[in-house]
């Protein structure tokens, strides 16, 4: 009786383990589309300066340039827009929206997730986890 007893006990601890950490790993992977998305929006976003930048139609690359501050305000601007897409996640912050070479476009989200089920062996982890997610799209 005390072996079984025992063997429940642990059996639980494990069931809350592994569901803490497939919800924890789904958020992250939430974090990561919603990082993505922000990323093709940021690299649609057209500066409000010239269209064209003359020096890379000259070399063939042409394109439509992005600026840290277009992409910055496309990124607030979704956010501002769809603000359900950020409210599943305690401190939720964009940590950087940049354009690397004015082509592309890097967000980086970060956020803090609670384990879903909370046991003594996660009791160190009950103040929540921070995740990061990074993406990077680029503009036609």
């Amino acid at each position: 009786m005390i072996l079984t007893l025992g063997f429940v006990v642990v059996a639980l601890l494990l069931l809350t383990v592994v569901v803490s950490a497939a919800g924890v790993h789904l958020e992250r992977k939430r974090l990561l589309a919603l990082a993505d998305l922000l990323a093709l929006e940021a690299a649609d976003a057209v500066a409000d300066n010239p269209y064209f930048v003359p020096d890379q139609a000259a070399s063939g690359a042409g394109g439509v340039p992005l600026t840290e501050a277009a992409v910055r305000a496309a990124v607030d601007g979704y956010l501002r827009d769809n603000p359900d897409t950020a409210t599943a996640w305690d401190e939720f912050a964009v940590l950087d929206a940049t354009t690397p070479d004015g082509r592309s476009a890097q967000v980086r989200l970060g956020a803090v997730v609670r384990p879903a089920l909370l046991s003594w062996v996660l009791a160190p982890w009950s103040d929540g986890i921070v995740l990061q997610a990074e993406s990077t799209a680029r503009g036609s």
